[in-house]
């Protein structure tokens, strides 16, 4: 005998279907908007650490998240991203940044060494996916400034040079004739 029904229906915690719908959108927004995502394993972290890592990330401008793997992986193709669904194994938690990619990845190397339960998975950074050694390089990267001043003082350095072989002659002639003249 098959069981009957009676009384009124549930209502389901998630949501449902539309509640999901809307979550793929905000993460593909927030997606599209982010230049790296770093996936992390974050098994083994307390909620207080989760929020202490949250508050410590904010500043440098990388939102962190985590998410269900199933609806990260739509979000992830629904803007082209569809590479990362390849790193999305286990329970995971993505960090989004939407400055330089270098800081992002520092920032979470950094915490690795603090919160030895954090293990970065890989990366989606520049349109190719990224493997956890990968990120541990970027790390080691200087910053986008550093980077743009070594660039300006190489460009500078000869012009410099130029400019102070022109002028020696030029000088060396104003004291030759100030020795003569006194």
């Amino acid at each position: 005998m098959a069981k009957v029904k009676t009384g009124p229906k549930v209502k389901r915690k998630g949501g449902g279907v539309p509640a999901k719908a809307k979550k793929v959108d905000a993460l593909a927004a927030q997606l599209s908007g982010a230049t790296a995502v770093i996936v992390t394993d974050y098994r083994g972290l307390k909620v207080g650490e989760l929020q202490a890592l949250r508050r410590r990330l904010r500043p440098k401008g990388v939102e962190y998240h985590v998410v269900k793997n199933s609806l990260f992986g739509r979000a992830a193709t629904t803007s082209e991203r569809a590479g990362i669904s390849s790193l999305l194994i286990g329970p995971t938690a993505v960090a989004l940044g939407s400055s330089d990619e270098v800081v992002l990845a520092k920032g979470l190397v950094e915490e690795t060494r603090t919160l030895k339960a954090l293990k970065i998975l890989g990366a989606f950074v520049g349109g190719k996916v990224m493997s956890a050694d990968d990120v541990q390089q970027l790390a080691r990267l200087p910053g986008l400034p550093v980077l743009q001043a070594t660039i300006v003082g190489s460009i500078q350095a000869p012009l410099g040079q130029l400019v102070s072989t022109l002028t020696a002659a030029q000088s060396n002639l104003v004291r030759v004739l100030q020795a003569r003249s006194a």
